[in-house]
């Protein structure tokens, strides 16, 4: 396993906002990522773009790291325009996976307050979209993987064993497990998660720590330590899995992503 930034931190979020050249910009988020240690950087252009970076723009240095792909932000699956839009999304994804030696590209699924019509629908359009892509990805060298968003009010699958549901129907598609979303809502314990998902084709984790104890926004994406999630016995259940990369995905000062980093390390010693 190896461990990929994300969020960059507070104090680094708002002082890249101040530098004016593009060039400056990625040479601080290339920098920022050598500071802190990682060994990789998930590139997650709703991200990015709030950076004003644009995709075709990463310096060849970057390829330094081991990379990745999350095609994130939130997918309305109601809109008319939501298959082409998504379509493109994955096309462009496997353009910039081609073009910068990306070894994974990542799904977030769909979300809406959707009718069980609507539904249906969704899955449906899922199926032919993995369907037609995957096979494009793998002859690339590069893994497909869908997101474990499982909470049904608010994304498409309601809960672990519809969305192992899912992905079964394609067993060469990876699977990113959202570690602290899966522990919140609608509450899957870390053997749960383990058990539920430890013999399917997982490619990464998103990793940050979860309360239970408080409202959503409150209790998700938290550094290390400062929830209530037992990481040695996930990460041990997890350990099997070859270039397996663990995304920290925390929303914390900078100090709570070193530290985060630190204590990861520490646990697969």
């Amino acid at each position: 396993m190896y461990f990929a930034m994300d969020e960059i931190g507070f104090e680094n979020t708002e002082t890249i906002k101040t530098i004016a050249s593009e060039i400056d910009r990625w040479r601080f988020i290339y920098n920022t990522a050598q500071i802190y240690g990682f060994d990789g950087i998930h590139i997650t252009p709703s991200l990015y773009k709030k950076f004003r970076l644009d995709m075709d723009n990463i310096p060849e240095y970057f390829s330094e790291f081991k990379l990745t792909f999350h095609i994130g932000g939130i997918y309305n699956a109601v809109p008319e325009n939501f298959c082409d839009s998504f379509d493109r999304e994955i096309e462009n994804a496997l353009k910039l996976a081609v073009k910068y030696n990306m070894h994974d590209v990542s799904i977030h699924p769909p979300d809406a307050a959707l009718t069980a019509i609507e539904k249906n629908l969704t899955l449906e359009y899922l199926k032919k979209s993995v369907d037609k892509w995957l096979n494009k990805f793998i002859k690339c060298g590069i893994s497909l993987s869908l997101e474990t968003h499982v909470a049904g009010e608010w994304f498409l699958f309601d809960g672990l064993y519809e969305y192992v549901n899912f992905v079964d129907i394609f067993p060469d598609l990876g699977v990113l497990i959202d570690i602290s979303h899966n522990y919140y809502n609608p509450q899957y314990s870390e053997d749960d998660i383990i058990n539920i998902l430890k013999n399917k084709n997982i490619k990464g984790l998103h990793i940050s720590d979860a309360l239970r104890s408080a409202e959503f926004e409150e209790s998700t994406h938290l550094s290390i330590g400062d929830g209530t999630i037992d990481f040695p016995k996930l990460l041990q259940g997890f350990k099997k899995f070859e270039n397996l990369h663990g995304v920290l995905e925390i929303k914390s000062n900078n100090m709570g992503i070193e530290k985060s980093l630190r204590t990861l390390n520490e646990m697969i010693k």
